[in-house]
């Protein structure tokens, strides 16, 4: 008796404990499953219209509202920063096709100015008298339209205008490097000839003044006529004497006529003189450079005033130093006279 009390005790408390926590469930589900009623009443006579509907379904429409109005939130939110990020993508590209605008009209500007170098380049060419091989003349830069980037049109390998016309371009000056080479040679050969030609004005700075020029002229001294056979260039004594053309030195001293004097030989059967100097700056057997200084200008020997009397020898021949010295545009001196 007293064994089966207490089974029937210990089932009767789980069931209690059961009864306790199914509960609070069904206080859940009493509240889920509770119904509500919506009423619209209409200003018109008609009827109440009345809605039926439990709090499990209001909540599920209220939770399919919030997903709605949320992923419109979100759906505009990224809408809106798509649009400010088009907005400034625009503006860049806006910017970006100014500037290429203004690249492209330079581009068409450098053409233009490659052509006219180009023709300069083969009349300069033609004047030189440079053969060029066919191969190596430099190809005419075709000129197009680089105002528009987009209304490039294609040429038949599918390349732009533009871009084969800056080839092109960058083709004709590669091509222009070997007339360009052979004119720098020219050019040189002919700095080589003339440096060693009596052509340099032989007063430092351009300075002096042509007092007597070469041919008959009345001898400052004894008032008789005689051929001068140079010419003379007065100014302030101390002035630098350069030499003429390159050479060597091989006569210097002093003579009572002349003065201090230098002699330099040069190629070609070419000599020149420099007399009366103030003093000398060279040593017998130095080779100069044209535009060297070899002595300064003076008064010694006989003279009537601090001058350069320059003359110039080809062979035995004495000649018109004023017909070299035009060669590099050096003899204009004007106040032609007596020393």
């Amino acid at each position: 008796m007293g064994g089966s009390t207490r089974r029937q005790k210990n089932t009767g408390n789980r069931h209690n404990h059961q009864r306790l926590r199914a509960q609070p469930l069904r206080a859940v589900w009493r509240t889920l499953t509770q119904r509500f009623t919506i009423m619209l009443i209409p200003h018109s006579e008609r009827g109440v219209i009345n809605f039926h509907i439990n709090a499990l379904v209001l909540i599920f429409a209220f939770g399919i509202f919030g997903a709605v109005l949320g992923g419109f939130i979100y759906l505009s939110s990224i809408h809106v920063g798509a649009t400010a990020i088009i907005d400034e993508q625009e503006s860049v590209a806006a910017t970006s096709q100014a500037n290429l605008d203004a690249v492209l009209n330079e581009v068409d500007s450098l053409l233009s100015a490659a052509g006219a170098f180009d023709e300069e380049l083969v009349d300069t060419i033609n004047s030189l008298g440079i053969q060029q091989p066919d191969e190596t003349v430099p190809a005419a830069v075709t000129r197009g339209d680089l105002s528009s980037f987009f209304d490039i049109q294609a040429v038949g390998d599918g390349r732009s205008r533009e871009v084969q016309e800056m080839r092109n371009l960058a083709g004709t000056l590669q091509e222009a490097v070997n007339p360009l080479r052979e004119i720098r040679s020219v050019l040189e050969s002919q700095q080589a000839l003339l440096s060693d030609l009596p052509n340099f004005w032989p007063v430092a700075n351009g300075l002096g003044r042509v007092t007597m020029e070469f041919g008959p002229n009345i001898h400052p001294i004894n008032g008789q006529w005689y051929l001068h056979k140079g010419i003379d260039i007065a100014g302030p004594p101390g002035l630098p004497i350069l030499a003429s053309a390159s050479g060597k030195v091989v006569e210097l001293g002093y003579d009572p006529g002349y003065g201090f004097y230098v002699y330099l030989r040069h190629k070609y059967g070419f000599r020149t003189r420099y007399s009366h100097m103030q003093s000398i700056l060279v040593n017998e057997g130095q080779d100069v450079v044209q535009g060297e200084r070899i002595g300064t200008l003076g008064n010694t020997g006989i003279s009537t005033g601090p001058h350069l009397d320059f003359i110039i020898m080809l062979g035995t021949d004495v000649v018109d130093p004023a017909a070299f010295l035009k060669i590099s545009n050096t003899f204009d001196r004007g106040g032609i006279g007596t020393r």
